[in-house]
């Protein structure tokens, strides 16, 4: 029964996006939630989680501002990818 749990629970990946702002670029962080063989679950609550620990780690990042309630944007690429590795290593499947 667990494997099967397993087999369908959804992956939250965070993906990085770079975007122009004026003369600058900034760098799109985005939590997406994406499901194995499409399966659609009723339970958001991995997603929740996900958002607010990164919620709770980045509000003190200089330099990061919230622009969604999934999305950050982070003014040094080096920065966003440093919280890339912290996110998988909190959140390994």
């Amino acid at each position: 029964m667990s494997k099967w749990v397993d087999m369908n629970e959804s992956i939250i990946k965070p993906t990085l996006h770079r975007r122009a702002h004026g003369p600058n670029y900034w760098y799109r962080l985005q939590l997406v939630e994406e499901h194995d063989d499409d399966i659609r679950l009723a339970t958001p609550a991995k997603l929740d989680n996900c958002v607010r620990w990164t919620e709770d780690k980045l509000k003190e990042w200089p330099d990061c501002n919230r622009k969604a309630w999934d999305i950050w944007d982070f003014k040094y690429r080096k920065d966003a990818e440093k919280f890339i590795t912290m996110f998988y290593l909190r959140w390994a499947r």
